[in-house]
């Protein structure tokens, strides 16, 4: 979050399943700066973990305007469509209004220093990310974490993402950055090192389409998970079958039964350390 003089903005509203912890600490934050107001939200991309928070912010704070990229609008339009992973993926999120759009290539002002936005497609087509030259600062949103960066799809699927992140890569490669703060995980300075990860890794996804599927359909369940919370093991076969990633993935990559497919859906989120088998119930760890 920055403050600009009396007003203050966030970059992404993070998850609903967790809007009381984001919204606790907006308030802190605000009220460690003696009180400035919420007045803008601006949105990397329109992932759920990414816009969760939108709607309840504005209830908190009226007034506070919505910001997407500009790319966004058609799929906020068409709210809910597959390639925003919300039902498709058992993801939920409140829709909301948005009041403004950002342009790549536009100039912000945050925290009193100029921002340049970056489109960054790939992981979402749409997205965006906020680079300070004068402080060497990059907002990688989900472009850049220090050991990876957000799924691709199967380009069995469609062969534009993983293109488009290999584009951003090398995008991002040509910035002078000190510090990034990612849309998931810890502010790191490696900047070159994290870059050199991520590309390894998406070009070992480039050679294997279904390692790519195995790691989105075990994301999407363990984000699930993270919403429901519980779930009884006898259930996870019959649900995984009508959710639409899980459905549509297991038909074309892995075709299993749906209880096979269940049994190493769970094993792979167990070993991941993400769920684990409590008795009859698989829960969130």
């Amino acid at each position: 979050m920055f403050r600009d003089n009396e007003s203050a903005t966030l970059i992404d509203s993070g998850y609903g399943r967790f809007n009381d912890v984001t919204l606790g600490k907006v308030e802190s934050a605000l009220e460690s700066w003696d009180g400035p107001s919420l007045d803008r939200i601006i949105n990397t991309h329109i992932h759920s973990d990414h816009i969760g928070g939108n709607a309840e912010l504005q209830r908190a704070h009226p007034g506070c305007s919505i910001a997407v990229p500009v790319d966004e609008q058609p799929a906020l339009v068409n709210w809910d469509s597959p390639e925003q992973m919300l039902s498709y993926a058992d993801q939920e999120c409140e829709r909301f209004a948005w009041d403004d759009v950002i342009e790549p290539g536009q100039q912000i002002q945050l925290g009193g220093e100029a921002w340049h936005s970056i489109a960054t497609p790939g992981h979402d087509m749409g997205s965006l990310v906020f680079y300070s030259p004068n402080l060497r600062i990059l907002i990688s949103a989900d472009a850049l974490w220090e050991h990876s960066s957000g799924f691709v799809p199967p380009q069995a699927v469609d062969p534009k993402p993983l293109a488009a992140q290999r584009a951003t890569f090398k995008r991002l490669a040509e910035l002078d950055v000190a510090l990034v703060i990612p849309g998931h995980g810890p502010m790191f300075t490696d900047f070159s090192g994290a870059l050199a990860r991520a590309s390894a890794k998406l070009e070992a996804f480039a050679e294997d389409d279904l390692k790519i599927a195995k790691s989105v359909v075990k994301g999407m369940f363990i984000y699930s998970m993270m919403w429901r919370g519980e779930i009884a093991l006898a259930d996870v076969p019959a649900y995984l079958a009508r959710i639409g990633v899980h459905r549509d993935y297991n038909a074309q990559f892995f075709k299993m039964s749906d209880e096979a497919y269940a049994d190493w859906l769970v094993g792979e989120a167990v070993r991941a350390g993400k769920i684990r088998v409590d008795g009859a119930f698989l829960r969130s760890t």
